[in-house]
């Protein structure tokens, strides 16, 4: 069957599950170099130097979510043109995106050069680590012209029906990483690791961006190409996906400046979990990515049946994984965070957040879910009001609770939140299958 139209055909269960597991392990890799990143820091350097690294993570989120919203937003459009475009369409869509994504990457990386050390003092950064948090975040924005690229053709590439060319570039640049990372660190410290994931960047961006001219374009670039309707549809479905990386990335934010006055080891403990969080969770996430490019393509196909269906196998198939992790989460805590740290105080603090935070990982598994049914068909308005409910309760139980009971309150914050995000998400997605919103497009 030609990989292109096996989202369109076939049974669905395994037609999503075949295409979902390149998704799911090229985000399970990619993820798994970030926590080999922080697992060779904790442990050939010390807390301070994964506190730094932490702190400096938290404030590239901020220029991050650009590149996140180009990602997604574009890896959206090209998966709903698919079907219908013809060669040269979706290669003035491919160039016009690209080129796009490329300036916003130069101007983001010039901003965040000259803004980082203000940003880090802003959430709290400690004196004894501000210097070491600011070299790792400059050699980091060096790769942000590549990373933007390499992270865009990706999803491209996937919204084009060929799930396994990411996830082969994607391991290959995993290995890369860590091996300079094994090479580097121990000799230059936290520089080290952040010069060795941009060369990864700076490979995979140059392999993707020659194998997307190779397999989807019929010409070379010109200037001709450049058109206000492409950037007019890149940016109607990047810009919430924007807002939402933005939105996850402003709290990310607020609870590093809410770890500041807790001291060292809670912020490498916090850091440490949320690693490991990130990595059992990336299942879940590549999953649902999957499921909005299946639900876009066969939106645009006509085949609303076999789009529900597959939000039906979605349901079940994440209930159960969902479970698995809280399961680890809990059992496992304790030989998990010894992976990353051997500061006693720290590893305490990381497992306490996995144990009791995993419990909501039932809930948040499916509001992604019901979030892919609106992103997949381009509802872009109450995807983003979704998203945006439970980010701003998630908020404001944070600033309530952290000052008031310390370090707790950052679990309980997500016990509040997540189930009430879910609910969120269900309604909007039941609104959104209404006679008046079919008819229309966000």
């Amino acid at each position: 069957m030609n990989e292109e139209n096996s989202l369109l055909t076939g049974a669905v269960r395994p037609a999503l599950l075949r295409y979902a597991l390149p998704i799911i392990l090229s985000m399970v890799a990619t993820q798994f170099y970030a926590v080999a990143d922080t697992m060779i820091i904790g442990l050939r350097l010390d807390a301070d130097a994964l506190a730094a690294v932490s702190n400096a993570s938290t404030v590239l989120m901020i220029f991050l979510f650009i590149s996140g919203g180009m990602e997604l937003g574009g890896g959206l459009l090209v998966a709903a043109g698919k079907p219908t475009a013809t060669k040269h369409e979706m290669t003035e869509l491919l160039y016009n995106l690209l080129f796009v994504d490329e300036i916003i990457a130069l101007l983001t990386t010039a901003v965040g050069f000259v803004t980082l050390p203000a940003l880090l003092r802003l959430i709290n950064t400690p004196a004894e680590i501000l210097d070491t948090a600011v070299l790792y975040g400059r050699i980091y924005l060096l790769g942000l012209p590549f990373l933007m690229p390499y992270d865009l053709s990706k999803e491209c590439v996937m919204g084009c029906g060929d799930s396994k060319t990411p996830l082969k570039v994607i391991v290959a640049t995993s290995v890369m990483n860590i091996v300079l990372d094994l090479v580097l660190v121990g000799p230059f410290g936290v520089a080290g690791a952040a010069v060795a994931t941009a060369a990864a960047q700076v490979a995979g961006a140059v392999y993707m961006v020659a194998f997307l001219r190779r397999t989807q374009m019929d010409a070379a670039f010109s200037p001709r190409m450049l058109k206000a309707r492409y950037a007019r549809d890149i940016f109607r479905l990047s810009a919430p996906n924007s807002v939402q990386q933005a939105s996850g990335t402003i709290i990310t934010t607020v609870k590093q400046g809410l770890l500041g006055g807790l001291g060292v080891e809670a912020i490498a403990g916090f850091s440490c979990a949320g690693k490991l969080s990130s990595l059992l969770m990336m299942p879940v996430f590549g999953f649902v990515q999957s499921t909005v490019f299946f639900i876009a393509q066969n939106t645009a196909a006509l085949q609303p049946g076999r789009v529900k269906e597959g939000l039906r196998e979605g349901r079940r198939i994440l209930l159960v994984y969902s479970l698995g992790v809280v399961a680890v989460c809990v059992g496992l805590r304790g030989p998990l965070l010894r992976l990353f740290t051997t500061d006693p105080a720290a590893a305490s603090y990381g497992c306490t957040m996995l144990a009791f935070e995993s419990v909501t990982y039932l809930f948040v598994a499916q509001k992604h879910l019901f979030e892919a049914r609106l992103r997949g068909a381009q509802k872009m308005g109450l995807y983003l009001a979704s998203n945006l409910g439970q980010i701003a309760l998630n908020l404001l139980a944070c600033v309530i609770l952290v000052p008031r009971i310390g370090f707790a309150g950052f679990w309980m914050s997500s016990w509040i939140s997540a189930p009430i995000g879910m609910l969120l998400a269900a309604m909007l997605a039941k609104f959104s299958q209404s006679p008046r919103t079919e008819s229309t497009r966000t």
